[in-house]
């Protein structure tokens, strides 16, 4: 398990982690999502104890820790079984192989013609080496084609099926929802919302409404009718909708729509997923 409590942390006078807190569970993928510049390495460099923390703490380190980061380097003039066996101290041929088997690469091929997809499997085979408890991955399906990408989200399955506690970051949303149990999307230095990827699926959905211009007490007319909402700025509301009572809530919500002030532009219905969710939380 990896618990990390209240940690803050700052580069000068630029204060990038503010008493950030989560928690995954062994056996879990948990998915870390941000804007360009949110902190996600600085707090994978803290979790895997690359970095320290101006405050809190991560129990991370006090486990065995595999970290890719987004840009791995080898020695390019080794062989992929060259390159393991100096991280294994030649001690351990059938763990080599175990590892090349586990991310599919032959043991002879020079590094410094391997493509960017089998360079990353070959990151995570090096970064699982001592067999950890916790594997942190910094982009690890970064440039990578869909097969490639494909490749990696096969791999981690198979980590979590060994009851690893899995963190990654990808700006690829679609391979969250594919592989990831549970996501966190980090804003000013905190984890401003969190939700199991299993609730995008639990018949929830949205209608977004476009105004023509914004209009005074709107909210408290929307609040009366007991709506669900959120308002992405003053011209557009972005209203849920609940499985089974989603006609019921549509029907409230177009009489409150008939009884407000404000014109329509605009009505739209919208799905629950990873990048509606980041847009409402990080655009």
């Amino acid at each position: 398990m990896l618990k990390v409590e209240n940690v803050a942390k700052a580069f000068g006078k630029h204060q990038v982690l503010t008493g950030l807190s989560f928690q995954v569970n062994s056996g879990e993928i948990y998915g870390l999502i941000g804007r360009n510049g949110a902190g996600k390495t600085t707090l994978m460099n803290i979790m895997a104890g690359l970095s320290k923390a101006d405050a809190g703490k991560c129990t991370a380190q006090e486990c065995k820790v595999g970290y890719l980061p987004d840009l791995p380097s080898f020695y390019e003039y080794l062989t992929t079984g060259e390159y393991l066996d100096f991280l294994l101290k030649n001690q351990n041929p059938e763990k080599r192989n175990e590892l090349l088997s586990l991310v599919e690469l032959a043991d002879n091929l020079r590094i410094k013609t391997l493509s960017r997809g089998m360079r990353q499997r070959l990151g995570i085979a090096a970064a699982i080496i001592n067999d950890p408890d916790i594997i942190l991955l910094d982009e690890p399906t970064s440039a990578l084609d869909p097969s490639g990408r494909a490749d990696v989200m096969r791999i981690l399955l198979n980590l979590k099926k060994q009851g690893k506690t899995i963190v990654l970051s990808t700006h690829i949303l679609a391979d969250m929802e594919r592989i990831c149990d549970k996501v966190g999307f980090l804003q000013d230095g905190l984890i401003k919302r969190e939700l199991y990827v299993s609730e995008l699926n639990a018949g929830c959905s949205f209608v977004r409404v476009v105004f023509e211009e914004a209009v005074a007490g709107l909210m408290d007319h929307f609040k009366k009718a007991n709506l669900n909402f959120t308002v992405m700025n003053n011209q557009v509301f972005r209203f849920q909708l609940d499985g089974a009572d989603s006609l019921e809530t549509q029907k409230v919500l177009f009489q409150a729509l008939a009884t407000c002030k404000a014109k329509v532009l605009s009505i739209q219905n919208e799905a629950s997923n990873l990048d509606s969710i980041f847009q409402e939380v990080c655009g």
